[in-house]
């Protein structure tokens, strides 16, 4: 077993990381609550890690309840981390692979609108990690 240093993003964490058997094993509740999710059990059924809209059921291989400790390689895909092991340091990125564009997924282009009710410049960055629906039309 490996006691590993875990840096999120480029940033120094106290969260517990261990390497057994080529498996790396983080502290459940911290490390969810890092990278912006939670780590529960769910109602009758396995533990999970959500994320907005995104629900990881967790298998029982991929937890050790003393601890609780998960699997890193169960949910790093799936909330889009990419991940590094070296020298007994772990480093996790978030993926920024979303395109940019007006389709379902797509990080939209940037713009500024006066809002329709004080008249004041709304700008798209401001709904950044919101969940944001754009209705455009054209009268031509």
């Amino acid at each position: 077993m490996d006691e590993l240093t875990v840096h999120i993003d480029g940033r120094v964490t106290d969260i517990t990381a261990e390497a057994i058997d080529e498996v790396i094993w983080l502290d459940a509740p911290s490390f969810a609550h890092a990278v912006g999710a939670e780590f529960k059990k769910l109602e009758h059924g396995p533990w999970a890690v959500f994320r907005g809209d995104l629900c990881i059921a967790l298998e029982a291989s991929d937890l050790r309840l003393q601890g609780p400790y998960m699997a890193l390689a169960a949910i790093a895909k799936p909330l889009q981390l990419k991940w590094e092991l070296a020298l007994q340091t772990l480093e996790v990125t978030g993926e920024t692979s979303a395109e940019q564009g007006t389709g379902f997924g797509h990080i939209p282009p940037a713009f500024s609108l006066p809002d329709l009710h004080t008249g004041e410049l709304v700008s798209s960055s401001s709904f950044s990690g919101r969940k944001t629906f754009f209705y455009m039309w054209a009268s031509w």
